[in-house]
């Protein structure tokens, strides 16, 4: 063992404890195996300080290499979690936009869903007012038809009543020419008997 090793020892040895409630507290939280969580870092960070500074007081290059190479590790951890935190703010905002645009795209939907609902009401509305017309229009047909009908029938009714009327006054007149046919007739006989007697009457006497 030579003159620098102990130090060197030393160093891991006091890092390691030092390291012990960190370990214990990123057991608890589940972060054992993340790199990058903040406690984590930030104590690496400080073990290659600590590891540079004395490295570099000690003229260990083993331990100064030890603290450069860990000092790299914590910068590119660093700018992982910082690029990975500009990931997670990008996702989140793609998300929240994406998240904004998909309810917009709902909301439109449902305006057309509804314009559609209110277009086919007021569509099955003017059919049923059409129906509606064209019913009063054939009713109002009907009702003409049926009053041109009663007034037909009441025509022919009176023209039939005309021609009876007549029919009975034609019979009731040539009944009476009749009645005074058979009255002359008998006027004539009664005469000619008169006349036939008087002759009698005058040969006897």
């Amino acid at each position: 063992m030579n003159v620098q090793t102990l130090p060197r020892r030393v160093i891991s040895t006091y890092l390691s404890v030092a390291r012990l409630p960190l370990n214990a507290a990123a057991k608890v939280s589940g972060q054992q195996d993340n790199d990058q969580w903040p406690p984590a870092l930030t104590f690496e960070g400080l073990e290659a300080s600590v590891e540079s500074v004395l490295g570099s007081l000690l003229r260990d290059d083993e331990l100064l290499e030890t603290g450069r190479v860990r000092q790299a590790k914590v910068a590119q951890l660093r700018k992982a979690a910082q690029l990975e935190a500009i990931a997670d703010s990008e996702r989140e905002v793609a998300q929240r936009e994406f998240t904004e645009r998909r309810e917009e795209a709902e909301a439109k939907r449902e305006a057309a869903a509804e314009r559609a609902r209110v277009r086919e009401q007021q569509v099955e509305r003017e059919a049923q007012q059409r129906k509606a017309q064209a019913d009063q229009k054939a009713a109002k047909k009907v009702a003409a038809a049926r009053q041109t009908k009663a007034a037909q029938d009441q025509v022919i009714e009176r023209r039939e009543r005309a021609v009876t009327a007549q029919a009975l006054a034609e019979e009731a007149e040539a009944l009476k020419t009749q009645q005074a046919a058979l009255d002359a007739a008998e006027t004539v006989a009664v005469i000619d008997d008169s006349i036939e007697g008087t002759k009698q009457a005058r040969k006897t006497s």
